[in-house]
């Protein structure tokens, strides 16, 4: 077992449902890990249409945001899982994806699940990254 003293937990909570039982992002060491974020805006609690590309987008600047918090990006993004409700979807969420990894492709997994805790997910991601060198 990884020794505390070198564990951090950065709490964020969504404002949405604050009692859910998990920290949004959590560092340990110089790697980041962000929980799984759908496409709902937190500042709004809107859900980013029923349209994949649109949940892909938000949740992907969901991350993005949490991992700024923690000090550090997209471009520092290791891995990353995506979860989707329907297979079908595959090349539109590529298709926008696309747009936030500009400058090379992390490690990733993409599978299809029954369901989402958010039923008016279609997609969740979470992704691990490395913390920008200060």
């Amino acid at each position: 077992m990884p020794e505390k003293k070198n564990h951090k937990e950065i709490f964020r909570s969504p404002p949405l449902n604050p009692n859910l039982p998990f920290a949004t992002t959590v560092q340990y060491g110089d790697l980041i890990f962000v929980s799984g974020v759908v496409g709902r805006d937190f500042k709004t609690g809107e859900i980013a249409k029923l349209d994949i590309k649109e949940q892909t987008r938000q949740a992907l600047r969901n991350i993005s945001s949490f991992l700024e918090d923690a000090g550090s990006s997209l471009e520092k993004v290791l891995k990353i899982n995506i979860f989707l409700k329907d297979m079908r979807l595959f090349a539109l969420v590529n298709q926008a994806y696309r747009e936030f990894f500009l400058a090379g492709f992390p490690a990733r997994t993409c599978v299809e699940v029954v369901s989402l805790p958010d039923p008016d997910a279609l997609v969740e991601i979470d992704c691990i990254a490395v913390k920008t060198a200060e």
